[in-house]
């Protein structure tokens, strides 16, 4: 696995920890997506998710909006809560035109279901489920 142009590398990770990213799934050749714990050496990354994956009551509907974020095309369902410091990363990497395997991202905390309005959401039922009780910093 290596950086790319296209890899999607905004989440708050030092270049320290993006260089463990990328020594520890050197020899990736194929799709995959994992949660690893950084070294204590590396310190924390910004997790911007809450709700019960994180351990969080329900975000009541009340205290969210719907948001688009970034160059996205579809909203997020984001909450003025602050980000928290976790020490565990998901990274997200696979094949691009002729690389076997770049990073696409990665970013503090467990991985979520893709967003209902994401047009490339696979399981519309189960992401409306899990946002419906999750929500990002916004």
């Amino acid at each position: 696995m290596k950086l790319h142009p296209e890899s999607h590398v905004d989440h708050g990770l030092t270049s320290a920890q993006q260089e463990w990213i990328l020594k520890t799934f050197k020899d990736r050749d194929a799709f995959f997506i994992e949660t690893v714990e950084l070294p204590p050496e590396l310190g924390d990354v910004p997790c911007g998710l809450h709700g019960p994956i994180m351990g969080d009551d329900p975000v009541p509907h009340d205290e969210c909006r719907e948001e688009v974020r970034g160059e996205r095309e579809w909203a997020s369902r984001v909450c003025s809560r602050p980000e928290r410091r976790v020490t565990s990363v998901s990274v997200i990497a696979g094949p691009n035109e002729d690389e076997p395997c770049i990073l696409y991202t990665a970013f503090g905390g467990p991985v979520a279901p893709q967003e209902p309005g994401d047009p490339g959401c696979r399981d519309l039922d189960a992401s409306t489920d899990f946002w419906a009780k999750h929500a990002l910093s916004g």
